[in-house]
């Protein structure tokens, strides 16, 4: 399908067409792979509804200056019309940039929210501070702030980050991304998945996130929602989650113990979990 710029949108549904929706948004570097274990596990009886971001997968890649926020509400607001019947609404989940998608959404196109959206989950993510927020570099918040100039150029490379991964690749996505006890095959999928992106697409969405501030959005996304964290989680730490939640007008908290950034692949019955409680809530009761 095609976003508002023509940006070609690769789309994919999964289960019983006539069952109760769930959309889901990958986040920065990853793909509709990434959620392998909800798509399995959901689609048995939800209409499974997954997309690959603009550059990310099978998408297109867009042109220069369309790496936006703008332009992902633009492109989740088109996977909805395609893919949602009149009459019918969805839920929607989000992981990092991927929830980050949905808080654009919400106030750039909020007349189509309420009419396509139910609830949504958002997990791993945060709407400003994105750089002196992370774990990343050790140390206090004012270290951070003075070293925000090479973190933001940090995000915004890119340079080649190799094919498949490595033992060296290893330890950094586990340090990044994942738990310290994350399995080795868990830190294997998402490099793999992460490598897959192409390199300016890392590099545009970086400098985006880098200067990220989705504050003035936040307080339109009013449907019911579950924001989802992980203890560990070094990327986007458990305080961005936690005053997301406060933030939303309608939200929940659930905070998961040991996990990292990557909570689909580190804690997938949680967040199956999760997702079938607001179908169930919101769907399901209200059919």
């Amino acid at each position: 399908m095609r976003s508002a710029d023509g940006t070609a949108i690769h789309v994919a549904e999964y289960g019983p067409a006539d069952a109760p929706t769930v959309v889901l948004a990958h986040g920065w570097t990853c793909a509709i792979d990434f959620y392998t274990n909800q798509i399995r596990a959901l689609s048995r009886d939800l209409h499974v509804v997954a997309y690959d971001l603009r550059g990310h997968g099978a998408s297109a890649v867009p042109g220069k200056g369309q790496f936006t926020t703008d332009a992902l509400a633009d492109d989740l607001a088109a996977v909805l019309r395609a893919t949602v019947p009149n009459g019918r609404k969805a839920v929607l989940v989000g992981h990092s940039m991927g929830a980050m998608s949905i808080v654009a959404l919400a106030a750039k196109h909020r007349a189509l929210l309420h009419e396509k959206a139910a609830a949504a989950l958002l997990a791993n993510t945060g709407v400003t501070d994105l750089v002196t927020g992370s774990l990343l570099q050790p140390g206090p918040e004012g270290l951070r702030r003075l070293t925000a100039p090479v973190g933001r150029k940090l995000l915004a490379s890119t340079l080649p980050l190799g094919r498949r991964p490595t033992a060296a690749s290893m330890v950094l996505m586990r340090y990044i991304g994942l738990a310290p006890t994350a399995t080795p095959e868990q830190v294997a999928f998402c490099a793999h998945v992460v490598m897959e992106t192409p390199r300016q697409v890392r590099g545009g969405f970086g400098a985006t996130l880098g200067s990220l501030d989705l504050r003035t959005a936040v307080p339109h996304l009013d449907l019911p929602a579950t924001v989802v964290t992980g203890t560990l989680d070094r990327l986007t730490p458990a305080r961005h989650g936690q005053r997301l939640a406060e933030d939303l007008p309608l939200a929940r908290l659930v905070e998961i113990e040991g996990v990292g950034h990557m909570t689909p692949v580190e804690a997938p019955d949680v967040l199956e979990r999760e997702i079938r409680a607001l179908v169930d809530a919101h769907l399901t009761a209200a059919a």
